[in-house]
Parts: C-alpha cells; structure tokens; sequence
C-alpha cells in the first residue's frame, strides 16, 4: 500500500490552482530554471472556466494545436523562444512553454497576429500539418466551433477597441 504525502508545493504547478475559481485568461504559471541559466515560462492559455463552462471539443483542440503550434513559431517576437505548445487534458485550454523574456503582452500579441492571419478557418486545407504523414489522425478536426472557440478566446485577452486596434474586431461580430 502506498501513502500520499502531504506537500507544500506540488511538483506539478498546475495542482497549486484552485481550479474551481479559475477563469479563462492567459496566465503565466510557473517559471523554471535549469542549470542555473535557462528559464522556461509555463503559460495557461485558459479558454473556458473549469467547472464553469463546457470543454473545448476533441476536434477543436487538435484544431488550435496545429495552428497554433505551426503560427506562433513564426511571431518575429517569440517565435525563437518557443518549446512547445500543447492541450491540456481536461480541455480548458492549452500550455505554451517558452524560454527566456517573454511576457505576457508578447504573447497576447502574437495570439492576436495568429488570429488575424489564420481565422475564419474555411476549410480543412487551412489546418497546417493536416495529412496522414504529418499528424496521426488528420480526420480529428473542427471549423465552425474552432471559429468561434478562438473568437471566444480573443474576447477574453482584448476589449473591443483593443481587438480593433490590432485588426480582429471581427472577434466581437457574430459570424460563426
């Protein structure tokens, strides 16, 4: 038999939130240092509240972790610095890893030139990286309710005039 001890701090950084009173934003999680020289930024991209609203969709997930995946390695900002951009399991959002300085306006702006650039996805042939070589189950994918999950998401990180200002006022229309 095995015995759980008691922590003060979780290994796992995520475990140290009270997810019951999360809310959808981006927030930077933890930051680690290895080797004394390195730092690595854990970011929570929250889309939905857990306990609050209803995960995002399997095909939405796979959706956004393409796109975004390929499209934020492209921002001349963090492109350089990112590790790796992956779902969360309970499907409330993503994790963004990135090394160094990068904050979190550099990272709201990089969302929002994705957003401008990629959205309204079309079609399957918009998803970057979606074929039988490249990804292991190219059928798993969503568009309208990708649409409006990224929609939902930039509300969340800009106000209305905001979103205008950097081109996605389309975020706050209902076209989805």
């Amino acid at each position: 038999m095995y015995k759980i001890k008691a922590m003060k701090k979780n290994i796992v950084s995520s475990f140290d939130v009270d997810h019951r009173t999360l809310d959808a934003g981006l927030y930077l999680r933890s930051v680690y240092t290895i080797n004394e020289e390195y730092q690595v930024r854990s970011w929570d991209l929250r889309f939905r509240a857990p306990m609050a609203h209803a995960p995002l969709g399997s095909g939405e997930v796979h959706t956004i972790e393409h796109l975004m995946a390929y499209y934020l390695r492209l921002d001349e900002k963090i492109g350089s610095s990112i590790v790796s951009f992956c779902p969360m399991g309970c499907k409330t959002g993503f994790y963004l890893s990135t090394m160094q300085n990068v904050e979190a306006e550099d990272v709201r702006e990089a969302l929002a030139k994705v957003y401008k650039q990629v959205f309204p996805l079309k079609s399957a042939s918009d998803i970057v990286g979606l074929n039988e070589i490249q990804c292991g189950n190219p059928g798993l994918y969503a568009i309208d309710s990708t649409n409006a999950a990224m929609a939902e998401y930039m509300r969340t990180l800009f106000t209305a005039d905001e979103a205008a200002e950097r081109g996605i006022a389309s975020v706050y229309e209902k076209w989805w």
